[in-house]
């Protein structure tokens, strides 16, 4: 969904499916699980319209796959039915070496008409080598699609269409709001939006409702812990980040977030200072939502390039000092802050 090519495979997947033509060889892949698990449920109900779906829908998870397994099941004719689904869960496609790279080269090279065979990745990530032979012959003879994190352009629609099912309403500033304090992930997303939808009586979804209501990411925490640091809130800023490892996360985790927050700071900074604006901001730093782009690019504007060249430093030595095995992963992050407080009293 995110580049070109996954765009053009995503709509050729959205034809397929609108023509009933499925194709022979699927992979799925991405982080998005909600719209991955309801192509591949779109599929199952094609392939299963006759009424025959214990005979013409086989899953093989990563153990149960062999070379005879496989070929059993792709070589077997469908009852009743114009196809077969095969669904092959997690298995490392593209590490397959010796006999089984031989058995699957020589398996995609002759699939039947009669089979659908996905190789679908939810558990256990897919990485994409297109150096490797096999991925070569998978772009051939297949479509390889991503399903990504989709952007506003698509979310704030679909958020609409969520909270009208349940008789309520949102606006496009609203949806920027809730993206960015929970993500983009549609999963999770609709149980945020069906907490909202429960926990008010308005009938228009309002910023304080998803204030008071929502699950805020650890992005988004770490966003408020930073700018606590920017303005001179020490004692806050402390207070957030032993909120966090209460909640459970990891000291690691937490300071990867900083970390990347205080790059996307520099990078706004940088962007501020040659005149450019919150398009520039989204490109650079990857972001989906002009809005925390507008965030970033308010937040930096008090803020001096050698600060947060030396935060970024600041962020590696602690980064360095964890994976030495220091005693306490937390302290060294709470101190990270202190670190970050005085030099901006320096500065």
């Amino acid at each position: 969904m995110a580049g070109k090519k996954e765009q053009t495979a995503f709509q050729k997947l959205k034809a397929d499916l609108a023509s009933g033509s499925l194709a022979p060889l699927y992979v799925f892949y991405g982080e998005e699980s909600y719209l991955k698990e309801y192509y591949r449920d779109e599929i199952v109900k094609r392939i299963s319209e006759g009424g025959f779906a214990d005979f013409n829908v086989v899953e093989l998870s990563e153990r149960q796959v062999t070379a005879e397994a496989l070929a059993e099941a792709v070589e077997s004719l469908p009852f009743g039915a114009e196809k077969k689904l095969v669904l092959v869960r997690d298995y490392p496609l593209l590490r397959a070496s010796g006999g089984m790279k031989d058995a699957l080269t020589e398996l995609f090279n002759h699939l039947p008409d009669t089979v659908c065979l996905i190789f679908y990745f939810d558990a256990q990530e897919f990485k994409p080598d297109k150096r490797l032979a096999l991925w070569k012959l998978l772009e051939k003879k297949g479509q390889i699609i991503e399903f990504e994190r989709a952007g506003m352009t698509d979310l704030a629609p679909w958020i609409r269409r969520r909270f009208a099912a349940l008789g309520k309403s949102i606006g496009r500033a609203e949806c920027e709001y809730l993206v960015f304090l929970c993500g983009a992930l549609m999963t999770n997303l609709i149980t945020e939006i069906e907490k909202i939808a429960a926990g008010t009586d308005k009938k228009e979804i309002a910023r304080d409702d998803i204030d008071r209501l929502a699950s805020r990411t650890l992005e988004a925490q770490v966003f408020d812990l930073t700018d606590c640091i920017m303005e001179g809130r020490h004692r806050e800023s402390i207070g957030l980040l032993r909120d966090l490892f209460a909640a459970k996360n990891q000291p690691v985790a937490v300071l990867a977030a900083i970390t990347k927050q205080l790059h996307r700071l520099y990078a706004a900074r940088l962007v501020l200072e040659n005149r450019g604006g919150e398009g520039d901001v989204m490109r650079i730093c990857a972001l989906r939502s002009p809005y925390p782009a507008r965030l970033l690019l308010r937040a930096c504007a008090h803020m001096e390039l050698p600060w947060l060249r030396r935060a970024a430093q600041l962020c590696l030595e602690t980064d360095l000092g964890i994976k030495s095995n220091l005693p306490d992963d937390e302290r060294s992050v709470e101190l990270l802050l202190l670190r970050l407080a005085a030099q901006g009293e320096h500065a």
